[in-house]
């Protein structure tokens, strides 16, 4: 925005300001209220009306698909028995032999089948213009009941240049021109077979008149001024109420003007110099369109009254604001700015403010004394929250570190104590020189375990005591006990929490080399799952029951919820142990997790965010 521009706007703004300030409150409300009743009225008629155009699209389309079916399924039977009462002409012995004879037949025998022809119409549909033979070797035998100028305007008919299908073919509505005019008529196509062989002769082809079709749509007229016609597939006109449109493009009359590509619904067109409701639906037998239309203002009567009945509505609208509200105003807006002024106080910082407050009834009188209530409230709560904050966070550490540390403590003299008992029961059956390094090993974990002052160790150091631990369980298994190590260097140097491995190991010792005598593995490794570093720890021994490992991750979930309340009383010194202590320390998402199959193993999984473990580097 450059300088100019700035100027104007800053110019318009204290317009504004100049002009917004010169009128009461009162009257800025009443015109506002008289604003907002006059949006109101006008959305309020605008939904109305376009609701209810919907619905009465919805509606058109509805009875005008209804009333399209019915004359769609009265013409496919009218055709139906015309085709099925002319059908047994093709059968008559005369009509089967000069379908047959070829170049070869006298002229009184064209005129018995001719003779044959006539006596189908007479005793069938008066409305049949003419009867046709045609044969697949050129020959045409016509039987029509008007004077014709020539035979030959026959060859203009779509009949007799679109070939012999074997199939009932009706022909939209065309123009055939006799001597007593032009006259539109459809045409039904008919396969005619051999009564002998069922060979393909040729067709039998009924022009006909579209009075019984006028007949039907004058009956099914949907309003005084609607109308139905009928669209070919090839946008010709099948029908209409003007009789010179039949026959004709749709685009050469003032149906041209339509748009008649909406097939699922109604439209509202400009036709006619009005707006006109049309519906389109497609005729799945003939392929054409039967279309209706009816003025919009017919189904739409209602709507009429409309504009008035929202002039009158504003009116009173607005008559009531005008009285009401300059005296409303003055009841509500003292007292609003009152308690808007003492807000701003409070805003400001200045808590010994209070609103006016007189005993009774009324509302803002209770929003007064609300607001001062409130405003008490806040002062102790300050006061409150500054004198206990400081000691409340201060509990919740020293509650959270003696509990790590609680937890880390109960290791310590289980692992001894079952050491102790391997050495003493290995010392007093052999005498063998693996009991010096076995109690070498022992005395170096031991001294690993007892130090207190780091919580968080390199992952390498932490490995390092564990292979001090499996050498003790390979002295106790020699040549049956395996392990094995795979972790990648690049996780070597990560600080992860002090004795979260070791524990998984030696459960993997009591519960899966034990029972199996020291016939087992136990492989450890590491690896990262996108940002978390998994430490995993797998036997082959007998596994776990199912029951029983829906306990232990029962246990571990209740343990991952209520970690910091409770489990300084649990007394297992193992999965629980360590998967409270990763809780503690890196939130619920993280800890211990077991699965288990049966007669083949276990796998004990640690997950660590990768991104909060610290790398060590050594200078």
């Amino acid at each position: 925005m450059n300088t100019e521009n700035r100027w104007v706007y800053k110019r318009m703004r204290k317009t504004f300001a100049d002009f917004h300030f010169r009128f009461s409150i009162k009257a800025k409300l009443t015109f506002a209220f008289l604003f907002l009743g006059l949006l109101t009225i006008l959305l309020m008629g605008f939904l109305s009306y376009t609701y209810y155009s919907g619905g009465i699209k919805r509606d058109f389309y509805r009875i005008s698909q209804e009333a399209t079916l019915r004359l769609n399924h009265h013409i496919d039977f009218y055709i139906y028995q015309l085709g099925k009462s002319t059908s047994s002409v093709a059968k008559d012995e005369l009509i089967q032999q000069w379908m047959k004879q070829g170049q070869s037949h006298s002229l009184k025998e064209k005129v018995d089948v001719q003779n044959v022809l006539r006596r189908s119409v007479a005793l069938n549909y008066p409305e049949i213009a003419g009867m046709f033979l045609l044969t697949p070797d050129g020959r045409t035998l016509a039987m029509s009941n008007l004077s014709l100028t020539s035979e030959e305007v026959f060859n203009d008919e779509p009949w007799s240049y679109d070939g012999f299908q074997e199939k009932t073919v009706v022909i939209p509505t065309h123009t055939v021109k006799y001597i007593t005019g032009d006259v539109r008529v459809l045409s039904l196509e008919l396969p005619i077979y051999s009564i002998e062989n069922m060979d393909f002769l040729g067709k039998l082809v009924i022009d006909f008149y579209l009075d019984e079709i006028n007949r039907t749509f004058e009956k099914a007229a949907l309003a005084p001024k609607g109308r139905f016609f009928i669209i070919s597939e090839e946008d010709s006109i099948v029908y209409y109420p003007e009789y010179s449109w039949l026959g004709v493009d749709r685009k050469l009359t003032e149906l041209g003007k339509l748009d008649l590509s909406v097939n699922e619904s109604a439209s509202i067109q400009e036709w006619e110099g009005r707006k006109t409701l049309v519906a389109v639906t497609k005729s799945e037998t003939t392929g054409w369109s039967f279309v209706s239309t009816v003025p919009f203002a017919e189904m739409a009567s209602a709507t009429k009254n409309t504009p008035n009945a929202m002039i009158a509505a504003f009116l009173i609208i607005a008559l009531g604001i005008v009285l009401t509200v300059p005296f409303l105003s003055s009841i509500f807006v003292r007292p609003i700015l009152h308690l808007s002024k003492v807000m701003s106080n409070v805003e400001r910082g200045d808590l010994n403010v209070r609103a006016v407050y007189v005993s009774g009834h009324d509302e803002f009188q209770y929003l007064n004394r609300s607001f001062n209530m409130m405003v008490d409230q806040i002062q102790e709560l300050i006061e409150t929250v500054s004198t206990l904050k400081y000691k409340e966070v201060s509990l919740q550490l020293r509650e959270k570190e003696a509990m790590v540390k609680a937890l880390q403590t109960q290791i310590n003299p289980h692992f001894l104590y079952n050491s102790l008992d391997i050495i003493k029961s290995m010392a007093y059956l052999e005498d063998m020189p693996e009991i010096v390094n076995m109690a070498r090993s022992l005395a170096d974990f031991y001294r690993y375990t007892a130090k207190d002052t780091d919580s968080m160790v390199k992952l390498e150091d932490e490995l390092t005591q564990l292979k001090h631990y499996l050498s003790i369980i390979h002295v106790r298994f020699p040549g049956t006990f395996r392990s094995q190590f795979s972790l990648n260097d690049q996780f070597m140097k990560c600080l992860i929490p002090k004795l979260i491995i070791q524990p998984l190991v030696e459960n993997a010792v009591k519960y899966a080399i034990e029972p199996k005598a020291g016939k087992g593995s136990i492989i450890v490794n590491a690896f990262n799952d996108l940002t978390d570093l998994v430490i995993e720890v797998a036997d082959n021994g007998p596994g776990i029951r199912p029951d029983r490992l829906a306990e232990i991750k029962s246990m571990l979930t209740q343990l991952s919820e209520n970690a910091q309340l409770g489990y300084g009383r649990q007394q297992s010194l193992g999965i629980a142990n360590v998967h409270a202590r990763i809780v503690l320390q890196y939130g619920s998402q993280y800890g211990v997790r077991m699965d288990s199959f049966e007669s083949r193993g276990t796998v004990v999984s640690i997950r660590l965010p990768l991104n909060m473990l610290q790398i060590h580097s050594d200078k």
